[in-house]
């Protein structure tokens, strides 16, 4: 076999980051290559204030770092631009034409074309392609985190939307407009009572049952109450803690003014005190000085010492006109007593305020002994429930002689506990804690508008999002755009270099590689 080959056909391989190094090393380009092309450059700026308007100059200036073949392409276009500065022995009379030569010429002197161009291949291809790569995957990166960003943001104003109905229902109101929603039904409080105080009165057979039990587990002759509370407000119905009290009506309730102010009615001004500028002292307008009746001339107070003072201890004694000195005569005969009203004794014709004008389940104390008689009535029927379902059971509850059966207890049960629950429910608490603290209100209706101004702030949030998901988007875009052109000059630059030093090594196939 022929082993032999032709040096022609021998490539040359050259690593892209020792290019620059390569064509110093083998003396084709000069170590101070870069002064002498920054000062070939600054001839390109000015050259470029002076340039024809042309399509094909304007295409081949686009998005690219001017080097040396960029100038002979230049030079090319202005044989036809500047055609008509030629001469007879064929030269351009044009400065463009003139300027751009020279620049060239400039250019391969020392060859400082190559040394410029493979540094131009270098930086493009080692740290501008790669860097708008990092950029538009970081961009892209920013875009799906927006996407997530977005969902999340999606899924809290779900949440909040949910939590503000789900407390708007709680309390049994639209939330259109909040404070005023609050206070209505704060005012409709009673009849909220009313409802639970006719609930109340289905629990008599409940109570009946728990009275026959536990009478009949005492001695015979001795009374037992129990669940008094709760017997009373089934008897009597939701009446004032005065009536509970003191086992008779007043005859008179002043109520306890509920102060609930409607956040629409209140008036914007009256934020300054009144210091009463205008308090008029009676000076008359006149003088400063205080006028204290002197009228003598001289000045002097008048102490009214000439005088005596008259205590009336000249002896003489008061007349009771009794005829007798010195004796009262306590004798009601002859007087007038038709108008005098003697009222009953205790505590009769008595009037109901404050605390007492309060109705049982407003005020917080009997509230609570309600509350506990049912629990208590819950406790005894759910035990009376579980020997009813099993007979095997033989408590002391069942050997009394209490006849009912497992689905009566049951329903009694089910009524007891209703009853709890309303008077336990969140909207009745709150309109509770609203009557006895009309500032609560206030609280309540901040916390629910809170969920409304979150929800917006999230919105607003979704805004800014898209805004700069969008501009990633126009970054990446452009960024793909430029990429895309810078690649292209890169492959043209890297065939460029390639055929010319080619041709300074006989033909022979130069490759830059690690592109």
């Amino acid at each position: 076999v022929n082993m032999t080959m032709n040096e022609a056909d021998i490539p040359i391989d050259i690593a892209i980051r020792k290019l620059v190094d390569w064509l110093i090393s083998r003396r084709i380009c000069s170590r101070d290559w870069y002064e002498k092309s920054v000062k070939i450059r600054e001839k390109i700026g000015e050259a470029m204030q002076d340039m024809p308007e042309n399509q094909a100059m304007k295409d081949l200036l686009l998005g690219a770092h001017i080097n040396y073949f960029h100038c002979l392409k230049i030079i090319d276009i202005l044989k036809e631009t500047e055609a008509d500065s030629k001469n007879f022995f064929g030269q351009y009379g044009s400065k463009r034409m003139k300027d751009w030569k020279n620049i060239v010429s400039e250019y391969e002197r020392e060859n400082i074309y190559l040394a410029e161009s493979s540094q131009i291949l270098v930086q493009n291809t080692l740290y501008e392609i790669p860097a708008i790569k990092k950029t538009t995957t970081k961009l892209q990166a920013a875009q799906a985190e927006a996407d997530k960003k977005e969902e999340n943001a999606n899924k809290r104003i779900a949440e909040l939307e949910t939590e503000f109905r789900k407390q708007c229902n709680e309390l049994g109101v639209k939330g259109d407009k909040i404070k005023s929603e609050i206070i209505c039904l704060a005012k409709e409080l009673p009849s909220t009572y009313a409802k639970i105080t006719a609930e109340a009165a289905k629990l008599a057979d409940a109570c009946n049952l728990y009275q026959q039990f536990i009478q009949g587990e005492i001695d015979e002759g001795v009374d037992v109450k129990v669940v008094e509370n709760l017997r009373f407000l089934i008897d009597h119905g939701n009446t004032t803690v005065y009536q509970w009290k003191y086992g008779e009506e007043p005859i008179q309730i002043e109520e306890p003014v509920l102060d609930l102010p409607d956040e629409e009615t209140q008036t914007a001004g009256g934020d300054q005190i009144d210091f009463g500028d205008d308090i008029d002292f009676g000076d008359g307008g006149g003088g400063d000085e205080i006028d204290f009746g002197a009228a003598a001339d001289n000045g002097e107070i008048d102490f009214g010492d000439g005088g005596e003072i008259d205590f009336g201890d000249s002896g003489a004694e008061i007349d009771f006109n009794d005829g007798v000195a010195g004796e009262i005569n306590f004798d009601l005969e002859g007087v007038d007593t038709s108008a005098i009203v003697v009222e009953e004794g205790g505590m009769a014709g008595g009037v109901a305020r404050l605390d007492e004008a309060m109705s049982l389940l407003d005020y917080r104390r009997t509230r609570i002994l309600i509350l506990d008689d049912l629990e208590e009535l819950s406790g005894f029927l759910t035990q009376r429930l579980v020997e009813a379902d099993n007979q095997s059971i033989n408590f002391a509850l069942g050997s009394s002689n209490i006849n009912a059966d497992a689905a009566t207890i049951r329903k009694l049960l089910d009524q007891v506990q209703s009853l709890v629950s309303e008077l336990t429910g969140v909207k009745v608490q709150q309109l509770q804690a609203i009557r006895e603290s009309p500032a609560f209100a206030d609280r309540l209706a901040d916390t629910l508008k809170q969920k409304l101004k979150l929800k917006a702030k999230v919105e607003a949030s979704i805004g800014d999002i898209k805004r700069r998901r969008e501009e990633s988007q126009q970054e990446e875009k452009n960024g793909v755009e430029q990429l895309k052109l810078l690649q292209s000059k890169c492959q043209v630059l890297q065939s460029q270099l390639e055929a010319d030093l080619s041709n300074r090594y006989k033909g022979r196939p130069v490759h830059i590689t690690g592109l």
